[in-house]
């Protein structure tokens, strides 16, 4: 069925296509300075793909938020990177970074597809989601080439197939713990994976940060992350289980910034809000009581830390306020 008129963009629509503007333009500015120090030319590529899928978002959005008469978010550009400024990270910690992003965008771009309407902007999403798909694979490949790649913990194979007998199959808070189920370990071992991510953003970006309030903000989060990783460790050791290796976050000991405060800021708000969903995901398959519980106290702290954020960001004028529905009350007050 062809639409002969044209349709508004709804407001999941609006919302995804904003939420990608402004993360698009804060990677761009991030790769940009990656593809600029990077020393392993086998990384070139990847970071290259990255940073020109980016674009090539930048530039479509703001078509099209032109074209509907929506306001373009000022986003991220060259007042948020220092292209001069010294590497902050080893190029290891870049492919990281970009296995860490094409896995968020593998799941932003899927869960935005379950809510859009409109034939172009699902066209878009499809395009996206490959693009996501073709980043992450890169990025595997080329850590997997060079020994670097986390794996999931590895487990014994079931040797039948079993059902549960027991009603105390969700365990307690205290006592004997059933063995960890399968979801639980790959849970655990992916949240290893992204509290390291944050770990090294957060301890780099408290050195180089130019304000001593958000650069004790970001070693407060450096150690929050520590211990969370702490945490899912040894749950994982007190269960006999294997766990993911540390890997690469060499910092070097530059104090020059690459990024503006404010980008770092934003690039934290975005990994607090992923940590968030992925916890939540994590409490939702974890059958057993005590990591539910374990989940529900993260979410807790994590939340505590990205409200402190959003009001850092604000009393600095720096949090752009997304898309939202019309304040009635203040319509009528204005008569």
């Amino acid at each position: 069925m062809e639409i002969k008129h044209h349709t508004n963009l709804t407001s999941s629509e609006i919302a995804m296509l904003w939420n990608t503007y402004m993360a698009d333009t804060m990677a761009y500015c991030i790769l940009h300075h990656f593809l600029k120090t990077t020393e392993d030319k086998g990384v070139d590529p990847v970071i290259k793909y990255a940073s020109d899928i980016a674009k090539e978002h930048i530039e479509v959005i703001r078509e099209l938020f032109i074209s509907e008469g929506l306001p373009v978010p000022d986003g991220f550009g060259r007042n948020d990177v220092n292209s001069e400024a010294p590497k902050l990270f080893s190029d290891i910690t870049y492919l990281r970074y970009i296995h860490h992003v094409g896995r968020s965008g593998l799941n932003a771009y899927s869960l935005a597809k379950g809510v859009l309407a409109r034939k172009d902007v699902r066209k878009l999403y499809s395009t996206w989601l490959q693009q996501s798909d073709q980043l992450f694979e890169m990025a595997c490949e080329i850590m997997l080439e060079k020994g670097v790649f986390i794996r999931s913990p590895y487990m014994a194979y079931p040797e039948r197939v079993e059902y549960v007998k027991e009603t105390d199959f969700m365990g307690g808070v205290f006592g004997k713990k059933r063995p960890l189920l399968a979801m639980e370990v790959a849970h655990l071992g992916t949240n290893i994976e992204v509290s390291n991510v944050a770990k090294t953003l957060l301890l780099g970006f408290s050195q180089v940060a130019e304000s001593k309030e958000i650069a004790d903000y970001f070693k407060r989060g450096y150690d929050a992350s520590r211990k969370h990783n702490e945490k899912f460790i040894n749950c994982l050791k007190a269960n006999d289980a294997s766990y993911p290796s540390t890997w690469d976050s060499t910092i070097t000991s530059s104090t020059e910034s690459p990024f503006s405060d404010k980008l770092m800021m934003f690039q934290i708000s975005a990994l607090n809000a992923i940590g968030l969903g992925d916890y939540g995901m994590a409490l939702a398959s974890s059958m057993r009581k005590d990591i539910a519980l374990l989940y529900e106290t993260l979410i807790l702290n994590l939340g505590k830390f990205a409200d402190e954020g959003s009001k850092i960001m604000i009393r600095n004028g720096w949090f752009e306020k997304p898309p939202q529905t019309l304040d009635r009350d203040k319509l009528r007050k204005q008569k």
